[in-house]
């Protein structure tokens, strides 16, 4: 391998028209820094000219050069520039001058397709456009125009929606929500919708074709009701399914509401309810009762089990309501309809007003429970997107352009859903 493929192959470029000169690096000091700068030459054999298309029989001649500086990414934690003698190029025929280009940059750029490729990579992680900009020293307005040439969210008619679909939303903007539309199947962000009212989801969704709504099968969402008005107005064919994690946040929350009106009660008791309530909200079958331990606020050696019946013997009404929570969150673990729908059926007397709140909620999306529990899918994985979405939120310190915010989280949790964004890179990042 000669020593200009071997500079080739060390910069990551493929263009085999660029040579090096002998001497091919050297050090400078550009905007204060200490910087490393190739220098290389281009040129182009012309079969035809490029302006007016006649053939080359010596009708285009070599007509000085031009020199260009570009920026590509850093070696060794330099700032690092390529600069490019490139061949100027002149047609008898028409008289017009044209200059070599070449895949390692885009024509009248001077930021290497390379150092593009860099700020999606970085796009894709927790970090902050500021951040970006200083480690592939550009700035932050070329870091957002890049990230703008990529993602396309101008289409106004969209043509697929996968068969399971995962719905949630987060705080995007300043006292905005951001309604998350999500791939049940792997978990990648679909769309973000600033705003969740039903009205502007339903005419946002109507742009989908009807084919496309159709095809959907399942959504995925918590307990939030003016989300069933729209499923059943977009997606007629589609079963709803309700999030088994916010069901068990559901009756977990009225079941501590409950020890908390009790615990203020029961003086006496005060500290104990208030230092071993995660035993109380704990499943009963996972309960140790074979370990003995001292346990603060007891005198004597308990296991988990007789600290909880302690606690539940203080009140009728803490002892109703766990006892009720135990068999909900049982049929929940077995996937067990029919016991949950007797236990919700059933009538009890001394559980608290929480619990009867609970009980109702639940009964009312009974339908919509049975689906959860016949089926695997959950918002476990809108959950993680979410998570990622308010991590680059909080590291940029917020957004104030949701266009750019979007982009960003599209990036970080559907970045190159399609393989071209790799193979054609080049044409990608015509800016």
């Amino acid at each position: 391998m000669s020593i200009n493929n071997c500079i080739l192959k060390v910069l990551n470029m493929e263009d085999q028209n660029i040579v090096f000169d002998e001497i091919f690096v050297e050090e400078r000091k550009i905007n204060k820094k200490r910087s490393l700068v190739y220098l290389g030459y281009l040129s182009n054999n012309f079969e035809i000219c490029p302006e007016c298309g006649c053939a080359n029989n010596n009708i285009i001649i070599k007509n000085g050069n031009k020199k260009s500086l570009i920026k590509i990414p850093k070696v060794s934690e330099l700032n690092c520039y390529l600069e490019l003698k490139k061949q100027k190029y002149k047609c008898k025929n028409c008289n017009k001058i044209f200059v070599a280009t070449t895949s390692v940059v885009n024509y009248r750029c001077h930021i290497s397709n390379n150092t593009k490729y860099a700020v999606i990579n970085y796009s894709k992680k927790a970090i902050s456009h500021t951040n970006i900009a200083s480690f592939t020293n550009i700035s932050n307005v070329s870091v957002q125009r890049i990230i703008d040439s990529i993602y396309d969210n101008e289409k106004l008619y969209k043509h697929y929606l996968p068969k399971v679909l995962c719905i949630d939303e987060f705080t995007a903007l300043k006292r905005q929500m951001a309604f998350n539309i999500c791939n049940g199947e792997n978990g990648k962000t679909i769309d973000l919708v600033l705003g969740r009212k039903v009205e502007d989801l339903i005419k946002y969704f109507n742009y989908y074709l009807k084919e496309v709504r159709e095809k959907v099968k399942y959504v995925v969402m918590d307990m939030y009701k003016p989300y069933l008005e729209l499923i059943k107005n977009v997606f007629k064919n589609a079963k709803i399914i309700i999030d088994k994690f916010h069901i068990v946040q559901l009756i977990s929350k009225s079941l501590n509401k409950t020890r908390i009106k009790i615990m203020k009660m029961k003086k006496e008791n005060y500290r104990k309810f208030k230092r071993y309530w995660r035993l109380i909200l704990k499943p009963r079958i996972e309960l140790e009762s074979s370990y003995w331990k001292k346990y603060t606020c007891f005198k004597n050696l308990m296991t988990e089990v007789d600290v909880v019946e302690y606690l539940l013997s203080q009140s009728v009404e803490l002892k109703a309501t766990y006892d009720l929570y135990q068999s909900i969150l049982y049929s929940l673990q077995r996937n067990n309809y029919e016991l949950f729908e007797t236990v919700i059926n059933m009538e009890y007397k001394n559980i608290s007003e929480y619990m009867k709140k609970t009980l109702n909620t639940l009964k009312e999306f009974k339908e919509h429970i049975k689906n959860t529990l016949e089926q695997p899918y959950s918002n476990g994985i809108i959950e993680r997107n979410n998570n990622t979405c308010k991590l680059i939120k909080r590291v940029a310190f917020g957004f104030r352009n949701f266009k750019n915010f979007k982009a960003r989280i599209m990036f970080a949790t559907n970045i190159f859903r399609n393989k071209k964004s790799y193979e054609n890179i080049s044409s990608l990042l015509n800016v």
